[in-house]
């Protein structure tokens, strides 16, 4: 299918749009880390249950290569990298934290010209930058008349969130070099010649599972040193959770995977870095924001970059 990893990764763009809004709203109440544990044990739940019925087993065959790629880019990317993440959104606050994951394409072509050795054209690169800058006028001038909040912690918050994009752009070198490999034993035509996006996907968050896991052992003990740990999850941060979990380490991770086969992998996370323009109207409708002119400008030189990316 033409334009499929296109597709998909804008897809995945709106899917973390959902993702955003609706685990945002979950932190506020139980905290980062709880959050992230539960979202990735829901989504395992789930992988285990459609790769069971799609390939007819719980766990896919392949090689010890892929399952070593496969195992750092999900402690890495899903556990270690979006736990930065997270943490920098309540340290530096959402416009600064998705103004710094800007530089996540850019981290991702470098690395995967390093380890895969891709190549990208001169379209691409003007394709990518235009997305980017786009992006960054839109989140520089989003909402900050609309704010008296104060983050305290904001250079720690932006190295975290440095750390968490760099963390999400080796998740997705690695995932990619892991699809990449399978076990030439393995004569099942529904794993091609390497590692389906379903596969990897349900692998990726196994191993995000087990980093999650550890990181969440840590902050409860943590809590209860300090006499804090009395987080309880109700239905309604349930919902959100599980919401959140669908549409961003289940169908998100998926659909992403699906582009970095069929695409450049720093073009691909280009793509997937649209939230923050896809966003607006939400934010202008649920959060109340005030969009600006500036705001709307961004947006215009992202879509112009996209149509680069697309028509290249």
């Amino acid at each position: 299918m033409q334009y499929i990893g296109e597709i998909s990764a804008l897809a995945a763009s709106a899917c973390w749009v959902i993702t955003a809004l609706v685990l945002a709203s979950a932190g506020r109440v139980v905290g980062a880390t709880v959050v992230n544990a539960v979202r990735i044990f829901i989504a395992i739940c789930i992988l285990c249950l459609i790769h069971w019925l799609v390939y007819g087993n719980i766990w896919p065959e392949i090689s010890s290569f892929s399952l070593l790629c496969l195992a750092i880019s999900g402690i890495i990317g899903l556990a270690i990298g979006d736990q930065f993440i997270y943490r920098a959104l309540i340290d530096a606050g959402p416009r600064l934290t998705t103004l710094v994951m800007t530089c996540t394409p850019a981290l991702t072509a470098i690395i995967a010209f390093v380890v895969l050795n891709e190549n990208l054209s001169y379209v691409d690169l003007l394709g990518m930058l235009l997305t980017m800058a786009g992006i960054a006028i839109a989140i520089l001038t989003r909402g900050e008349k609309n704010t008296n909040k104060k983050y305290p912690r904001v250079k720690v918050g932006i190295m975290f969130a440095f750390l968490g994009s760099l963390g999400q752009a080796i998740g997705l070198v690695f995932a990619k070099l892991g699809m990449k490999e399978s076990d030439p034993n393995i004569v099942n035509t529904l794993y091609h010649s390497g590692v389906t996006p379903l596969s990897a996907t349900y692998i990726r968050m196994c191993f995000g599972g087990v980093g999650a896991t550890g990181l969440l052992l840590f902050y409860a003990f943590y809590k209860r040193a300090k006499r804090e740990c009395h987080f309880r999850i109700n239905f309604s941060v349930f919902i959100c959770i599980l919401a959140g979990a669908i549409f961003g380490p289940v169908l998100g991770v998926w659909l992403g995977l699906i582009s970095i086969e069929n695409m450049d992998t720093g073009v691909a996370a280009t793509l997937m870095s649209l939230s923050p323009i896809m966003i607006l109207p939400f934010a202008k409708i649920f959060e109340k924001e005030q969009i600006t002119s500036s705001a709307v400008f961004g947006a215009f030189v992202s879509i112009i970059g996209v149509a680069l990316l697309l028509l290249n």
